[in-house]
């Protein structure tokens, strides 16, 4: 056997028989048979794009999530077209071709309900796939419509399908490098993802012996239906039932706890609506053109839905629990379904809380987290941008603390290609050098970006005063309250105080008067503080902003600019965001700073500029 790192995956039973790997290896080394398997030696030993795309090593859906906006919206519905439960699906499918929105539909057929990936292309062949399947299939006919030059395509997956599919689409943001291997293979855009509700899926040997046993002949089966723990075969139109106790299922199912596939664009099933009815979950914008398919009604039975929900979700935890109590091996892929959840170099868990704002915290909030990492025997780490971070999480307690952290309105992420929390000093009424309510700038800031997806991550600091204690020069964007003087010449009376003071040596007496160097001065404001006799006036006070700094392997200073108000320092950090993300080439490689070097700074500010100008005058209009 040869080595392969996917083999953690597949001999321990966790393999969610979803294809993946197969579909995106470059060099064709894989292959399926019951299970994906090495054909010849893989010179990365599996150290690539198989298996960071399988869904079992890690789901990717807290990036995923992010970027995609999920919603949940029920419907019931069915079409004119013949098909199981309604013909949804293959009702959406048809109208996606019809209009172009698609080349090419990725679905699964069948050789004597034997499921078998296929490309369609047009409404006829759809016809022929109208069948639920309920034993395992690969969606290997990707690889084919790139092959046949399919640029866009819909795919119907069940839900580890459609999770392994998202992690394909946004796999540099998830395994920090390129696909660019992948791009060698062809495959064609993924436009929509139809996801369809599973509690399992079946072994087909075993299922048509099963059937064989009560002198049925799969091939004579009409349809499948599985309803109330039954498996149900339709002959000549007369119903047989099997209890799926009898029936094996696929090992890694029972690790499984996605039911209604819930990162694709639309869900569809029979569960929670009338018989020969399917039940539409649309979650996304994509998803939303279902309406222009079939029409929609109201009233789906939630309970219905929930009862299966839990159902799979009891027999994963189940199933969990038997693999601790054994010491078998476990990948705890659904941890990256939470953000700021990582794991640590010894195996265990850390799990980062996203700072409050400029870091304070009350007595309360600071006992519950000592609290709840005493009760899962972690430990404290407090990290540079004010954030707790609990190490030393057993992965199996690493969701429970999560979840309850979260009960206490604690945010776990900070973490990834995302706005990172805002890093602040203490600021005005509790630094006596601060200019500006840092912790209240902090929370508008915090309010309208936390967790907002970027290309890399993405760093803000605001600094109280140009002494930039949190460094914001060298932060994406870094922000510092100034505050420049003017001599009151009638009250000044030349006693050098001001000099006196200054640090920058920016002030310089002469008779009776001071006189300010602009060109030295930095607008701390400690001249007008300390003037004895108001002998010096707030000129000009605001803001001195830095875009494009960053610390690191590479140490770059942001190019500044004056900017007056909060919501002018708003509207600058979403404008150079949208800039940032439209040029950013390379996910997780290319900080802000590399983005402006290759466009030039210039460029990038200028178009950042006419994107607030536009947005000044939307409000100016409203």
């Amino acid at each position: 056997m040869y080595e392969w790192k996917l083999n953690e995956i597949v001999d321990n039973g966790l393999c969610a028989k979803c294809g993946m790997c197969v579909v995106v290896c470059i060099k064709d080394l894989l292959t399926f048979e019951g299970v994906p398997k090495l054909k010849d030696e893989c010179l990365r030993k599996g150290n690539g794009m198989c298996y960071d795309v399988c869904p079992r090593v890690s789901s990717g859906k807290y990036q995923i999530k992010i970027r995609e906006n999920f919603k949940e919206e029920y419907y019931y519905a069915k079409s004119d077209i013949e098909g199981q439960d309604g013909g949804v699906v293959t009702a959406f499918l048809k109208y996606l071709l019809e209009n172009k929105k698609i080349d090419g539909a990725i679905v699964v057929g069948d050789e004597c309900w034997k499921p078998v990936s296929l490309v369609v292309q047009n409404a006829e062949d759809l016809l022929k796939t109208t069948k639920s399947k309920y034993t395992v299939s690969i969606l290997d006919a990707l690889k084919k419509a790139g092959e046949m030059g399919l640029e866009k395509v819909a795919v119907v997956g069940l839900p580890c399908q459609i999770n392994g599919l998202r992690k394909l689409q946004y796999f540099p943001y998830l395994a920090k490098y390129d696909k660019k291997e992948c791009k060698n293979k062809k495959l064609p855009k993924i436009e929509y993802l139809i996801g369809l509700f599973c509690t399992e899926k079946f072994e087909y040997d075993n299922m048509k012996e099963v059937l064989a046993k009560h002198e049925i002949d799969i091939a004579k089966v009409e349809k499948f239906d599985v309803k109330g723990g039954k498996l149900l075969a339709y002959i000549n139109g007369e119903k047989k039932e099997f209890d799926l106790k009898d029936i094996e299922i696929n090992k890694g199912c029972k690790i499984c706890r996605d039911f209604d596939a819930e990162i694709a664009d639309v869900s569809v099933g029979c569960v929670g609506s009338p018989d020969g009815y399917s039940t539409v979950i649309i979650r996304t914008e994509k998803g939303e053109e279902i309406k222009n398919a079939v029409e929609l009604k109201e009233g789906v039975d939630l309970n219905e839905i929930n009862k299966l929900k839990e159902l799979k979700l009891n027999r994963f935890k189940k199933e969990l629990g038997r693999r601790k109590e054994n010491n078998e091996k476990v990948s705890f892929y659904w941890l990256a379904d939470y953000g700021g959840v990582g794991k640590r170099a010894d195996g265990n868990i850390f799990i980062r809380i996203r700072a409050k704002p400029a870091g304070w915290y009350s007595i309360d909030e600071v006992k519950e987290i000592m609290k709840l990492t005493e009760k899962y025997n972690g430990k404290v780490k407090l990290t540079n941008r004010g954030a707790f971070e609990i190490h030393n999480i057993s992965p199996f307690d690493a969701e429970d603390m999560v979840l309850e952290l979260a009960k206490k309105d604690f945010i776990t992420g900070s973490e990834g290609p995302l706005v990172r929390a805002t890093l602040a000093c203490p600021g005005k009424g509790n630094c006596g050098s601060g200019l500006i309510d840092t912790t209240e700038l902090c929370r508008s800031i915090e309010d309208r970006f936390k967790e907002r997806p970027n290309t890399y991550k993405f760093k803000i600091a605001i600094s109280g005063c140009p002494n930039k204690c949190v460094r914001p020069q060298i932060h994406d964007i870094g922000i510092v309250g100034v505050k420049y003087p003017i001599v009151n010449e009638e009250n000044c009376n030349g006693c050098g105080r001001c000099a006196d003071v200054c640090k920058v040596e920016a002030i310089h007496m002469k008779g009776k008067t001071s006189y300010t160097n602009y060109n030295a001065c930095i607008g701390c404001g400690k001249c007008i503080a300390a003037c004895p006799n108001e002998g010096r006036d707030v000129k000009e006070e605001g803001y001195m902003v830095y875009v494009g700094g960053k610390s690191g392997r590479e140490v770059v200073e942001g190019i500044s600019m004056k900017l007056m108000s909060v919501d002018e320092i708003l509207n600058l950090i979403d404008k150079v965001m949208v800039v940032y993300n439209k040029h950013g080439k390379k996910p997780q490689r290319e900080r802000l700073s590399a983005v402006m070097a290759r466009i030039g700074k210039g460029k990038f500010l200028e178009e950042v500029k006419e994107l607030m100008e536009k947005e000044k005058g939307k409000e100016k209009n409203n």
